[in-house]
């Protein structure tokens, strides 16, 4: 088994690597997402690993380069975290390596939250953490609707009992019963709520708009392979892409009229959208951002 990962820190990932490694010894190989990506897919084509377990916004470079051959890898299982992705990229990351293609949602303060299921969704262990979505003033939001985040209460956790905590994130849960037949609670996660980016129209009305109504735009896109929304001013977006064999300049043709599209429907045609020079950033915990607010850019 090989993990992609934030290593040190207080991150869970690091903790339970940690523990396996104890048990596991030279078969778990554990690399950090801040490795160059030539100096990863030498050391992952070295170890003749069964599962990998990335981060799910690294499994996509690597699903590149395992198309182009620099990469020769044959997982069984792909165990993806931390991030959600478009489906298209999980079906092209799942035929990039000939293997199944499994997602998880978790928190540090509560591990094993849930598990995806082939329609999309993922299936929460109920007897494990109970989860309550609600909105901007805790109160509970009905299946089907987007809340404004999501308070979690692990059931497990003897040592440091974990109640109602606000985990920051925006999540729809599923209104009817799965097409999967799981009677588990199904949710999907649309981003946190701090990443929710807020604009106001030219009559002064709040519109807010959440990280998921960008991410289908890789759908539309052919070639695009990660975007990246920084807003740099009230009214202006610095959008940074990341294409794989596709002309560059034809991805950000597709991307920003896609983008216009959407926010003419919201009556937002006032917003400058800027084509940045540089590449997607991953935070220092290694996980990736698809969207980052004003309210999150560092001040001058």
């Amino acid at each position: 088994m090989a993990m992609v990962m934030a290593t040190g820190g207080h991150f869970a990932s690091a903790v339970a690597a940690a523990r396996l490694q104890k048990s596991r010894g030279r078969r778990l190989e554990v690399l950090t997402v801040h490795m160059r990506l030539l100096e990863l897919v030498a050391r992952l084509n070295r170890f003749r690993l069964v599962l990998l377990a990335p981060y799910a916004s690294m499994a996509a470079p690597l699903a590149s380069e395992q198309e182009a051959g620099r990469m020769r890898i044959n997982p069984v299982l792909l165990a993806l975290s931390a991030e959600e992705l478009p489906e298209s990229e999980y079906d092209r990351i799942a035929r990039a390596f000939k293997a199944q293609v499994g997602n998880s949602y978790a928190a540090t303060e509560c591990p094993f939250f849930s598990y995806s299921c082939a329609h999309g969704w993922l299936h929460v262990n109920s007897d494990w953490v109970a989860v309550e979505p609600v909105d901007e003033d805790y109160r509970p939001v009905l299946p089907g609707k987007a809340a404004h985040t999501v308070l979690i209460s692990n059931l497990a956790n003897r040592v440091q009992p974990i109640l109602r905590y606000d985990l920051g994130d925006s999540v729809l849960q599923q209104a009817g019963p799965c097409r999967c037949a799981n009677p588990l609670p199904a949710i999907r996660v649309q981003g946190q709520s701090a990443e929710v980016l807020v604009f106001h129209t030219g009559s002064g009305d709040r519109v807010t708009i959440a990280p998921l109504a960008f991410a289908t735009l890789t759908d539309r896109a052919p070639g695009l392979q990660m975007l990246q929304i920084v807003q740099t001013a009230p009214t202006r977006l610095r959008v940074r892409l990341q294409t794989q064999g596709a002309d560059s300049n034809r991805v950000w043709a597709t991307v920003q009229a896609e983008m216009k599209r959407l926010f003419a429907e919201h009556g937002l045609d006032h917003v400058a959208l800027e084509r940045a020079e540089e590449p997607p950033e991953q935070s220092k915990g290694g996980k990736f951002r698809q969207v980052v607010p004003l309210s999150d850019r560092p001040r001058s």
